[in-house]
């Protein structure tokens, strides 16, 4: 009954928003910021760069409020907002990440310092083996585990069929049994 009054409420914010009203839209900042933080930390690794993620999710959301057309629909378009935007971080570090790679590669071939053993014995945990998985697979396994949404809802949220989801999540837990060492 609790999560009828709290969409109900959602509901009735939205609308007003749509109308106009800063403060329905302040008040819907309030009431989802915690749980987008806690998302977008858990996708990204780190409660920064899920600020800047929450910060831009919530500029989409004012300037797409208006063409919202079912605000039944709220919960799963501001999450699909905030996996947009995460997947977009993550892409942007994964870039980043293999271009340092790269010159220190190279770096490491002009001084032929190469030392992979130091890489060999690294230590993985739960944390670590979620940060391996590709964006799509984060996104889905924290909005699933994370925010406990349904299948269909990960699909409304990332914009792709249920099957999709599904795999992926398939995907991801075979993915993360394997990095913490259980077999099946």
């Amino acid at each position: 009954m609790r999560r009828g009054l709290n969409q109900a409420l959602d509901e009735y914010l939205v609308l007003l928003s749509q109308g106009g009203s800063r403060e329905a839209f302040a008040r819907l900042a309030a009431r989802w910021t915690p749980k987008l933080m806690a998302f977008a930390a858990r996708n990204l690794g780190s409660t920064e760069a899920a600020k800047d993620v929450v910060q831009e999710t919530w500029e989409s959301a004012l300037r797409g409020l208006r063409r919202l057309e079912d605000p039944a629909r709220f919960r799963a378009w501001l999450y699909a907002i905030a996996a947009r935007k995460c997947t977009d971080a993550l892409r942007t570090k994964y870039r980043s990440a293999r271009a340092a790679d790269a010159t220190r590669e190279q770096a490491a071939l002009n001084h032929a310092d190469i030392d992979l053993a130091q890489t060999a014995g690294d230590r993985i945990d739960l944390a670590s083996a979620l940060k391996r998985l590709p964006p799509e697979q984060r996104i889905a396994v924290g909005l699933f585990f994370g925010e406990d949404m349904s299948v269909t809802e990960i699909a409304t949220a990332t914009g792709v069929p249920p099957g999709t989801v599904k795999s992926r999540l398939f995907a991801a837990r075979k993915a993360l049994r394997s990095a913490l060492g259980e077999v099946k």
